[in-house]
C-alpha cells in the first residue's frame, strides 16, 4: 500500500512540475502603438494595427499580451512620444514582460510600409527587426497577418498550428499542363519565318496552358508597321456587312479589312500635327444602324475627343471637341458608351456617366452607379456568376484587379481599414499595365505649376467578358503586360512582354482557366470580335514590338482562333 501511495505522490509530483512548467512557457509580450510617420491624419490605421496585433498575438494561446489600457497608463506616465531603446527596455520592466514590440508607420503615397521591432526585455538583447511593405490600403489586414507571424516565429520558435492571420483575397490557381504540339504550330513557325509575317518569338507556338486546355486552330499575323499602335477596336464600320479593323497610332486612325492573309489599308484620316490620341472604339450609339469610330483624343493637353462616322462613301465628323474620357463597355450584351470629364487634380478624380445620342448630339445621360475616383479606363460593368446582378470591375492605381458591387460612393470611402462590403475580392495578382499615357497636367483642370509635381497617368487597358465556354457564365479576359523592372517606377513604365488570361468566378473569388505563354511584345490593345468575317471571335492584339528611339516603332496584329474541345 505504501509503495502504491509513494507512486501516487511521484506521479503527482511529476505532473505538478510538468503543468508548472508549461505555465511558465506562456511569454508576455507588450504591443505599443506605432508611431506615424505621413503628411497625412491616418490615425485610423495605427489604431487598426494595434487593435489587429493585439488580437492576432493573443490568439496563439501560447503568448499573454499585456492589455491595452494598462499600455495607454504606462505611456503616460513614460510621457513621451517618441521612445528610443533605452526607453522601451525601461517601459518593459515597468510592465514586467518578456518582449515588447513596438515600431513605426510610413505612409508615401499609396505605399504603407510597418517597421517593427521585438526587444527581449529579459536578455535585454539588440531588438529584432520585423519589416512588412504594402502597396495599398487592402494589402494592410493581410499584411497584419504576417507580420504577427513573425512575431510568433521569435517569440515561440515556430507559427502555433491554429494561428491563422485573416484574409481578403484568393489566390488565383496556377495549374500548368502540357500542351502537344500539333501540325498547325509547323505552319505557323514556317509562316512566321516569311517576310510577309513576323519573327517566330513573337508568339510561342505553344500558345496556351492551363487545366481547362482549348484547342488551337492556328494564329494569324500582319506585316510589321512601322508606328506605333495605341489602340484598335474591331467592328463593321463602312456598312458592308463585314468587320473592319480600326486602329489608331498618335495622330492617325486607320481603317483595315483583314481579306485571307492579307490586311488591306481601306482608309487613312489624318489628325493633327499637336494631336495625341488615347483611345479608340467602335459601336452604333445613335442606332443608325452604322457603327461610329469613337476617339479619345488630346490637343495640347485638352480633351478634344470626336466621333467619326461614314456617309456617302467616306468617313465625317459627326462629333467633335467633345470634353469626356471616352469607353465603350460591354454591359450584359450591350453596348454603352462611358463618359468621364478631368478632375481638379488628376484626370480620373470626377464620377462617370452614361453618353447618350440626344438631339443629333452626344450628351451626359444619367450617372452609373461606379465608384467616383475610378478610371473609365481598365474597367467593364457585367455579370460574373450567371446570374443578372452586374459588378464592377477595374483595375485600380497599383494593376490589381478588383470586383465591386455597384455603388456611386467615392473610392476613398470604399477603400478603408478592415474592408467594405462594396469590395467583393481583390487579386493578389497585377494585370492590366500600360505604356499609353497622359503627360503629368494633361487632362486634369490644373495649373502649369501645378503639373510639374503630378505623376504621369496611364490609360489602362480593357477588361473583356465573354463566355467562351457556354457553361452560362461570362469568364474574364484580361491582358497582363510584363517589365524587366517590374512596376517599380510610377513614371516609368516599360513593357516588353505580355500573357493573356482567362479567369472565372468560383463563388470566392477568381480562378485561371487558362493563361497563354509570354508574348514577345507590349499589347497596346485587344479585342475578342471576329476579324476573318467567319462567324467567330477570335483573340485579337494589337502587339508593339519596339516603341521607338534608336530604332523606328514597330507593331503587328495578331489574331488567334480559339476552339472548344
Amino acid at each position: 500500500m505504501k509503495k502504491i501511495f509513494v507512486l501516487f505522490i511521484c506521479i503527482f509530483m511529476i505532473i505538478s512540475s510538468a503543468l508548472s512548467l508549461w505555465a511558465t512557457e506562456n511569454k508576455t509580450v507588450a504591443i505599443l502603438p506605432f508611431s506615424v510617420h505621413s503628411a497625412e491624419n491616418i490615425d485610423y490605421i495605427k489604431n487598426g494595427i494595434w487593435d489587429m496585433l493585439l488580437s492576432r498575438l493573443s490568439s496563439s494561446g501560447q503568448i499573454d499580451v499585456i492589455k491595452k489600457h494598462s499600455i495607454t497608463e504606462a505611456l503616460k506616465k513614460v510621457g513621451k512620444k517618441d521612445m528610443n531603446e533605452a526607453d522601451v527596455y525601461g517601459l518593459g520592466k515597468e510592465l514586467n514582460v518578456n518582449f515588447v514590440v513596438w515600431g513605426s508607420i510610413t505612409k508615401i503615397g499609396n505605399s504603407i510600409s510597418l517597421d517593427g521591432r521585438l526587444l527581449d526585455v529579459a536578455a535585454y538583447k539588440s531588438p529584432v527587426g520585423i519589416f512588412e511593405q504594402c502597396r495599398g490600403m487592402d494589402e494592410v489586414i493581410p499584411k497584419i497577418g504576417d507580420f504577427a507571424k513573425k512575431v510568433n516565429y521569435h517569440l515561440l520558435g515556430q507559427v502555433p498550428p491554429n494561428f491563422v492571420p485573416p484574409t481578403q483575397t484568393q489566390p488565383i490557381s496556377q495549374t500548368k499542363a502540357p500542351v502537344a504540339k500539333s501540325p498547325e504550330d509547323s505552319k505557323a513557325i514556317k509562316a512566321l519565318k516569311t517576310p510577309e509575317g513576323t519573327y517566330t518569338a513573337i508568339i510561342n507556338p505553344d500558345f496556351i496552358h492551363g487545366s481547362r486546355a482549348l484547342d488551337r486552330k492556328g494564329f494569324w499575323m500582319t506585316k510589321r508597321y512601322t508606328i506605333e499602335f495605341k489602340g484598335m477596336d474591331i467592328g463593321d464600320v463602312n456598312d458592308d456587312g463585314l468587320n473592319e479593323v480600326v486602329v489608331i497610332d498618335s495622330r492617325n486612325v486607320m481603317i483595315y479589312q483583314r481579306d485571307g492573309k492579307q490586311l488591306k489599308l481601306l482608309d487613312k484620316i489624318p489628325g493633327k500635327t499637336y494631336s495625341d490620341n488615347v483611345s479608340v472604339d467602335v459601336a452604333d450609339i445613335n442606332e443608325n444602324g452604322i457603327k461610329e469610330i469613337i476617339v479619345t483624343s488630346m490637343e495640347s493637353g485638352v480633351l478634344h475627343s470626336f466621333v467619326l462616322e461614314f456617309h456617302d462613301g467616306k468617313y465625317i465628323k459627326i462629333a467633335s471637341d467633345l470634353p469626356w474620357f471616352l469607353r465603350v463597355v460591354d454591359t450584359s450584351g450591350i453596348p454603352r458608351l462611358l463618359g468621364q470629364k478631368p478632375g481638379i487634380d488628376k484626370p480620373f478624380g470626377k464620377p462617370i456617366y452614361e453618353i447618350v445620342w440626344e438631339n443629333d448630339n452626344y450628351a451626359r445621360g444619367n450617372r452609373m452607379s461606379i465608384p467616383e475616383g475610378l478610371s473609365v479606363y481598365g474597367l467593364t460593368i457585367d455579370s460574373i456568376d450567371g446570374s443578372k446582378r452586374e459588378r464592377i470591375l477595374a483595375l485600380d492605381q497599383d494593376d490589381h484587379l478588383i470586383a465591386y458591387e455597384k455603388t456611386k460612393k467615392p473610392i476613398s470611402k470604399i477603400h478603408v481599414f478592415g474592408g467594405s462590403e462594396y469590395i467583393l475580392w481583390k487579386s493578389d495578382e497585377v494585370f492590366g499595365g500600360s505604356n499609353n499615357y497622359i503627360e503629368p497636367g494633361q487632362g486634369a483642370q490644373q495649373t502649369g505649376d501645378d503639373a510639374d509635381e503630378k505623376d504621369t497617368t496611364y490609360i489602362q487597358l480593357r477588361i473583356l467578358t465573354y463566355d467562351i465556354n457556354k457553361d452560362g457564365k461570362k469568364e474574364i479576359i484580361i491582358v497582363k503586360n510584363l517589365s524587366g523592372t517590374g512596376r517599380l517606377f510610377k513614371n516609368i513604365k516599360m513593357f516588353t512582354k505580355s500573357e493573356i488570361y482567362d479567369l472565372e468566378w468560383d463563388g470566392l473569388g477568381m480562378v485561371e482557366n487558362w493563361k497563354t505563354r509570354k508574348i514577345q511584345g507590349y499589347v497596346a490593345d485587344y479585342q475578342f470580335k471576329d476579324i476573318d468575317n467567319d462567324g467567330n471571335n477570335e483573340i485579337v492584339l494589337a502587339v508593339v514590338l519596339s516603341r521607338g528611339g534608336i530604332l523606328m516603332p514597330k507593331s503587328v496584329l495578331v489574331a488567334y482562333d480559339l476552339k472548344r474541345q
